[in-house]
């Protein structure tokens, strides 16, 4: 299990299920042009300057390069597994639960990433551990034994590699955001309402009469937009049961 922590806009007297919502469809919806990824990359970056302040070990980073995708940066404290991602309309910062490490130098490293990104995109955090706003402390009292206890990574293996450059490093940051519920459940829904308006179009042609090639095309790139968006909203929702009630 990940403990994690969402920042988005909230306004005064929101509650926090509305303000998450609101915040979640609109990174769905969004496909950034390159005046919003320029921005967007913009941001992250003087996150991450503040971040390696924070951060004394190795990181990875990554960012985006092109238009469409719907994270904008990563980066991972490979120390301690410290991730910290920005989208469109909210970012995240979320760690493993059984993270190597010290478990105070753990919390002070969550502390800190939570600062930058509010400091940079005037963003409130929401603890999803608690079910509330993030005071400040990554766990409860009871909870401090469950971060940063687990053995430390074999000094044989090597520091990993290629963060910058698009090597092993950064594929791996890549990837462990992709597996993120909230990214999968943002590009479900992308897919969905691709899946919409292409089939539609599709429908449309055949309807005029049009049968050749390309509505077929249409018809079929649709059709497979639409399943592709409804299984990664399914996976998306599996972890859900293991959250505790939003209020």
């Amino acid at each position: 299990m990940s403990y994690d922590i969402t920042l988005c806009p909230r306004h005064p007297g929101q509650d926090w299920a509305d303000a998450l919502a609101a915040a979640d469809a609109e990174d769905a919806a969004t496909e950034a042009d390159e005046q919003a990824l320029a921005t967007g990359v913009e941001t992250f970056r003087r996150i991450e300057a503040r971040l390696r302040e924070v951060v004394d070990g190795e990181v990875e980073t990554w960012v985006a390069e092109e238009t469409g995708g719907d994270v904008y940066g990563e980066l991972r404290a490979l120390d301690t597994g410290l991730q910290v991602e920005l989208f469109d309309r909210s970012a995240s910062v979320t760690v493993a639960e059984d993270a190597p490490g010290d478990p105070g130098t753990l919390e002070a490293q969550v502390r800190g990433a939570v600062e930058a990104v509010r400091q940079e995109t005037g963003y409130e955090a929401y603890d999803h551990h608690r079910g509330e706003t993030f005071d400040g402390t990554p766990v409860a009292a009871d909870d401090t034994a469950t971060m940063g206890t687990a053995g430390a990574a074999d000094p044989a293996e090597g520091p990993a590699t290629g963060a910058e450059t698009g090597g092993p490093g950064r594929r791996a940051a890549a990837d462990a955001a992709r597996r993120n519920p909230a990214s999968l459940r943002r590009r479900g829904w992308i897919y969905l309402v691709l899946g919409i308006v292409i089939t539609i179009l599709a429908i449309q042609r055949l309807g005029s009469g049009d049968t050749g090639a390309l509505t077929i095309v249409l018809l079929v790139i649709g059709v497979l937009d639409l399943l592709g968006g409804a299984l990664l909203v399914a996976v998306a929702q599996r972890p859900a049961a293991d959250e505790p009630t939003t209020h």
